[in-house]
Formats: C-alpha cells, structure tokens, sequence
C-alpha cells in the first residue's frame, strides 16, 4: 500500500521512499503537462511505491522523461536501475563522476557492503541493475534540464560526497537538495521551525566543501528546500546558518575525539548525540534522550563514521 502522497505547489510531488522507515528518506517529482521529472529514486525496494504513485496520478511510466539524481548513495540512487528499466523513456541524470556507477555499479556495491556489511547491503538495496550508457547524461555545474516548458539549473554541491548536485527549479525558485543541506525530519519540527542537521556520512565528507555549498544555496534565496531526508523545509536562511555553525562544530568533535583512550568512533557518535540534543532542548518538543537516540541512530553512527575517516584524512595531510 503506497504511502501517503503529498503535494506542494507547483506541481511538486513527494511520497515516502520505503527505505529504514516511515519519514526517513523521499522520492520527489515534478508533473509538467502529465510528464514527470523524478528527483533521487530510492532503493529497489522504492519501485513499487512509485509505481503506486503514478497510478494515484493517473499517469503511466512511460511518461517519466526524467531521472535525477542528487549523488549515487545507495539510499538516493540504488533503485535507479530498476526504475529505468520500468520507464522506458526516461534519461538518467547524474554528476559526471556518478555516471560510471550507475553504468558499472560493481564498485559502489562494495563500498556500501563496507559499511553495512554484506547481509544488510541486501536487505537494504537488493541488488543493483546497471543503466545504459546511451541513457544517461552527465550534468555539469550550471547546466540546464529543459523540462517541457520548465528550467531546471544543475550546480556542482561537493561536501557531503564530491558526485552532488542540487537542482533548482526555476519555476518554483526552490532547490532538490539531495544530502546537500542536510537532514530535517518531520517528527522533530516545532513552532520554532525544522530541526536540521548535517549528513557527514562516509567516505567524502569535506566541511570546507561543505560551507561553500550551503552558502552557494543560500545566496540564491530560494523560497523551499527539498531535502531527500525529509522533504520540504522553508526556513532557508536560518537553517542555513544553523548548518554552517554545525560543521565548525562537527569539526571540532572529531579533533577531539583523537585526545581519549575510547573509541573514537564511538565517542564521536555520543558528542554527536550530546551535541544535537543539546540543540534539541531549546525548542518545545518533549522528546526523550531514548526517543531522539532512536530516532537519529542511523544518522549518528554513518556521521560518526564519516566524521572519523574526514579526520583520518585530515591528520595525515597535516
């Protein structure tokens, strides 16, 4: 049964990707003239909740002209393959540096069976069907996806993983963000606004790269971000300054996380955990510490993790 299909104006769409749970991750897709231009396609397991969503519309694969992808993490772009296969007509759309993955998918599977293991990679994802290559376009920055009579501008968005872009539409003056400005689940929105935090997940977190994407978005006064994780925020300008404060202070956690005997990884997870909570506090949610931890336990360990490889990285270049 398809989950429930939520729309915003402009003829943007969004329904829940099926991945993790309910509110974690979401598909969004733009109707032109009954033809859809699609945003990030979930995991294989997402296919059939699209396919939901086309019939709730009326609308038939065939008439998918599009397929964008945000950056080739599995929880983004693992069920492309398979939704390309389902809509005949669609282009796949992707980072130049993502294109090859999706055209030779062997590498980002074992990547992804790095950190999740091997079990879990195919519970999560299944398994990966390579794209045509005569299907796909690789986008540069500052190019435009021409969409029936609607512009859609690609720019180049490392910091989260150097194959990112954010879309924005012109039509709606709002951008696709993918991971790009980061995470902000429904369930921890108050009358203060949206909660949002950064995804540093493995292997390209790069927190300069980082501030200079979020900025880029935030100097184009878009009226909405749509985030992968979880769909719509409005609150550009605060939000993007709460992010810009998170990676100076994401930065100095994994420092620090070096000068204990304890696990580092583990000890970034809890200052991680310490830290959002803490921001968590000031709105007036009653959340407990368990409820939250539960909530953002994923997020927590995949940011810790990437948080430890950044540093790594960081110390040996230094």
């Amino acid at each position: 049964m398809i989950n429930r299909l939520s729309s915003f104006n402009k003829n943007i769409f969004c329904f829940d990707a099926n991945y993790v749970r309910r509110n974690f991750a979401s598909i969004h897709f733009i109707n032109q003239n009954n033809k859809l231009l699609v945003i990030d396609s979930g995991t294989n397991h997402s296919a059939k909740q699209f396919l939901a969503a086309l019939e709730t519309l009326n609308i038939s694969p065939e008439s998918v002209e599009w397929i964008v992808l945000t950056h080739v993490h599995l929880d983004h772009a693992g069920g492309a393959g398979l939704l390309m296969k389902q809509c005949p007509n669609a282009q796949l759309a992707v980072h130049p540096r993502g294109a090859r993955h999706m055209v030779n998918p062997e590498k980002l599977w074992m990547a992804v069976v790095d950190v999740y293991g091997l079990k879990e990679a195919y519970e999560q994802y299944g398994k990966l069907i390579p794209v045509d290559e005569n299907r796909i376009k690789a986008l540069a920055d500052e190019e435009i996806i021409k969409f029936q009579n609607r512009r859609l501008r690609i720019i180049d968005a490392p910091g989260h993983a150097n194959h990112h872009i954010v879309i924005f539409d012109e039509e709606s003056e709002s951008f696709f963000t993918g991971d790009a400005f980061g995470i902000s689940y429904p369930e921890l929105t108050s009358n203060k606004g949206e909660f949002i935090f950064i995804s540093s997940t493995p292997t390209q977190f790069e927190p300069t790269k980082l501030a200079s994407t979020v900025k880029r978005i935030m100097e184009a006064k878009p009226q909405n971000c749509f985030l992968t994780h979880f769909s719509k925020i409005t609150n550009i300008e605060r939000n993007g300054h709460e992010l810009l404060k998170q990676i100076d202070e994401y930065v100095m956690i994994a420092q620090q996380s070096t000068r204990n005997g304890e696990n580092q990884q583990d000890r970034i997870k809890k200052n991680l955990f310490e830290l959002l909570y803490r921001k968590l506090s000031t709105t007036n949610l009653n959340i407990s510490r368990q409820e939250f931890g539960n909530l953002l336990d994923l997020d927590l360990s995949l940011n810790a993790q990437g948080l430890k490889y950044w540093n790594i990285k960081f110390n040996k270049q230094v």
